[in-house]
């Protein structure tokens, strides 16, 4: 089985990322400023690093036509293929890729044969994306797979059945690199998660995201109901409640509790008799995320200071017990004399 692996790499935004991608499904999320673009570029050899290196199955994709033939690679942004339809763009990539399909078929298969005569520059920047996919898809025993936000492909693709292809193939043990900017989108594709931030990758929130993309927070509830503001009022005064934001027709409600949140809201909703259309737990703007990670990261290095700082002084206090220990008595006192 392939992997994806990149160690120390300096690309673009990406600054020492250092990351394997086993077979399955590995979800990364970042923005942009993070290395989030950069990093589906690097993955398929279309951007070298400054320095560290990139394998995939032990082979640099930068080097490599074999491999990057066998990789299915969806950017954030298409560039237009040299062709003069959609048709024939797509009919020279599997005549390089050394595929018999029938482009026709395969455009059909994915709905974009109503734009098959488009050149790829007319067609848009979401059709672009959508053939990219297309053809990542039609790949026989990819080495990878690496998209740029999956579940924003467009009308064509929708949400569930972008999620299913990506599970089938991480199941079918391919490395699947998925990179978003949205909270939501990386707890819909599930997965193994990794935050990309600032250029490197710093930590792996395990499930539920809810609560552990911000450790220790308070939980949030979103509850969704036509009688917003009349619960939001009711909800104000309850010791479960720690602070409330509404909108027209959903509550954001938090608090130290999800279970104490649950019941409040739902007692208060059957007294003022407001019917809940939907009640979950909510999950944090991925600005919030960054500004966790931040924290943990100043309190590590607060610890990691006061440790080493204590250590040291033990070290002092230990030298010092030492030297004294071996220095020469002192010569006997000579006051006092022979009193003649």
């Amino acid at each position: 089985m392939s992997a994806l692996e990149l160690e120390g790499v300096f690309a673009g935004a990406l600054q020492g990322a250092t990351l394997a991608i086993p077979p399955g499904l590995t979800v990364v999320l970042a923005t942009p400023a993070d290395g989030g673009s950069d990093l589906p570029l690097v993955s398929g050899g279309l951007l070298v690093p400054r320095r560290g290196t990139v394998r995939i199955g032990g082979l640099d994709p930068a080097r490599s036509p074999e491999v990057r033939a066998r990789l299915g690679l969806v950017l954030a942004e298409e560039s237009p293929f040299a062709a003069p339809s959609l048709l024939e763009a797509v009919r020279q990539i599997l005549a390089l890729r050394g595929q018999a399909a029938d482009p026709r078929v395969l455009l059909d298969r994915h709905g974009l044969g109503a734009v098959s005569g488009v050149s790829p520059e007319k067609a848009g920047a979401q059709a672009r994306r959508h053939l990219a996919w297309a053809l990542a898809l039609e790949l026989a025993e990819p080495h990878a797979l690496v998209v740029h936000e999956p579940l924003s492909l467009g009308p064509l693709a929708s949400r569930e059945r972008t999620r299913t292809e990506l599970l089938a193939r991480a199941e079918s043990g391919v490395p699947v690199l998925v990179v978003t900017a949205s909270p939501r989108d990386a707890s819909e594709l599930g997965g193994s998660l990794v935050l990309l931030d600032r250029g490197r990758f710093v930590r792996r929130p395990g499930p539920p995201l809810a609560t552990e993309l911000i450790p220790g927070a308070n939980a949030t509830l979103s509850v969704h109901t036509p009688a917003a503001r009349a619960l939001a009022v009711a909800l104000v005064g309850d010791p479960a409640v720690a602070s409330l934001e509404w909108g027209e027709g959903e509550i954001r409600v938090r608090g130290a509790d999800v279970d104490s949140l649950s019941l409040a809201v739902l007692r208060h909703a059957r007294a003022l008799n407001a019917p809940l259309s939907s009640i979950g737990m909510a999950l944090p703007a991925l600005e919030e995320v960054r500004a966790a990670t931040a924290g943990l990261w100043r309190a590590a290095y607060d610890a990691a200071f006061r440790t080493a700082t204590a250590q040291a002084r033990e070290r002092e206090e230990a030298l010092a017990r030492q030297r004294a220990a071996s220095a020469p008595p002192p010569p006997p006192s000579t006051e006092g004399g022979s009193g003649t």
